[in-house]
């Protein structure tokens, strides 16, 4: 019987530490051989599941979420037969939905977590997201390091700007730490907050900016911590302040960013101007999926546009219209409804668990990080499919655990 607990524990640890692992690693650069050996071990343990335990492996994907994202899924496969070159849209779109991305994820999280408690997949989001986030914000802080050493100050270039989607992802995990650190250790979460604004503010990414800053408003509507409220506007206040004073030159990009108030040709005959008047061309079908097939149709019709802003593609820079052009009016439906299902799961999760604290946190986290990557910067850019996955995947697990395992009937053997 001690023996059996032991493996039923170890197993349950092995489950959960393949998937904070694999969340932590998600935006670090140059580790993808280890992002694949993670990845591959999750794969090899649903295929276990699956043979040992069908029907609960099953019931677990049971539920209209994933059915929604299997919609959007089939949706942007079936955009290949009207794509300009399919081989490139299969390419990509096996790159965003399979490799570690949009349907894998929302298939092996809940497999892998199948057995966990609802408390224990939103501890376990909690703890993947907050880790993901220190690991990102230490990477980015090496790198300064790297380009001081070679003459490159902060605030200077745009250098830093690739950290900007996983600030704006794992963002909403950091306000939610305020009510997890006890009092004594607070002064990390100021530290931790601290480096994130360094970091946010180094990016010199306006659209960046927005998303945290519309996150943030979000979470007023969950949560009111008026001493973090005064903290972070006073350490707003206080280091811009002393950046213009002590540093005028080295922040002269910054606070023209700060003080910009133009589109930056994103609008009429900008970048998002132009895509949708690509767009009203075939706005049923759409031209097929992949950033190649834009640039291709984008270049190849340029010079029958004066005056378009930029003489080469660089991107629709909107998530929305880069699925509208991509699979056509059934890909803009599919992709809105699986966002309008996230945010409204999510938000249910929030409210009917709010006595539990670790899941009503989680669900603040999914609902806040969705809205503020793929509808708030995913306005101002092209804004990577793949994290979707993640979200997707924790929310089906939390959707379909109960609050203590034991209701389930099922343990680890």
């Amino acid at each position: 019987m001690i023996l059996t607990k032991r493996l039923s524990a170890n197993l349950a640890f092995y489950n959960r530490a393949l998937v904070f692992l694999f969340v932590t690693l998600f935006f670090v650069e140059n580790v993808t051989k280890y992002k694949h050996a993670v990845f591959y071990l999750m794969i090899l343990t649903v295929i276990y599941y699956l043979i040992k335990d069908t029907k609960n492996v099953l019931q677990a994907l049971n539920n209209k979420l994933f059915y929604f994202t299997l919609f959007f899924s089939i949706v942007t496969y079936i955009s290949i037969g009207v794509s300009l070159n399919p081989e490139s849209s299969l390419k990509s779109i096996n790159n965003n939905f399979l490799n570690y991305g949009v349907l894998s994820l929302s298939i092996l999280f809940p497999i892998v977590l199948y057995k966990e408690s609802k408390t224990s997949v939103a501890t376990l989001l909690i703890l993947s997201f907050s880790s993901a986030l220190i690991v990102m914000l230490l990477v980015e802080l090496g790198s300064y390091y790297v380009a001081y050493e070679k003459g490159i100050m902060p605030f200077s270039n745009y250098d830093f700007r690739s950290v900007s989607d996983s600030l704006v992802f794992y963002f909403p995990v950091l306000l939610s730490l305020w009510y997890f650190l006890p009092k004594p250790k607070f002064i990390y979460f100021y530290l931790l907050a601290f480096i994130f604004l360094f970091v946010l503010l180094g990016t010199l990414s306006r659209g960046a900016w927005v998303a945290v800053a519309v996150s943030a408003m979000l979470f007023l509507l969950f949560k009111r911590p008026w001493k973090l409220i005064i903290v972070t506007i006073s350490l707003i206040l206080i280091g811009l302040v002393a950046l213009k004073l002590t540093m005028p030159d080295m922040t002269k990009k910054l606070f023209f960013k700060l003080e910009q108030t133009d589109s930056s040709y994103r609008y009429k005959n900008g970048t998002q101007g132009s895509a949708f008047e690509l767009i009203m061309q075939k706005p049923i079908v759409g031209y097929g999926f992949g950033d190649k097939v834009y640039i291709e149709k984008y270049n190849s019709v340029v010079e029958q546009y004066p005056e378009w802003t930029f003489r080469q593609s660089i991107g629709p820079h909107n998530i929305w219209l880069s699925t509208w052009f991509s699979s056509g009016i059934l890909g803009l439906l599919s992709f809105s409804l699986l966002f309008i299902s996230i945010c409204y799961y999510s938000y249910r999760e929030t409210r009917m668990n709010n006595n539990y604290k670790q899941i009503y946190f989680s669900g603040i986290t999914i609902f806040i990080s969705i809205i503020g990557f793929y509808f708030i910067r995913g306005m101002f850019e092209q804004v990577n499919l793949k994290p979707l996955g993640i979200l997707i995947g924790f929310l089906i697990a939390l959707m379909n655990s109960n609050l203590d395992v034991k209701n389930k009937g099922i343990r680890y053997e």
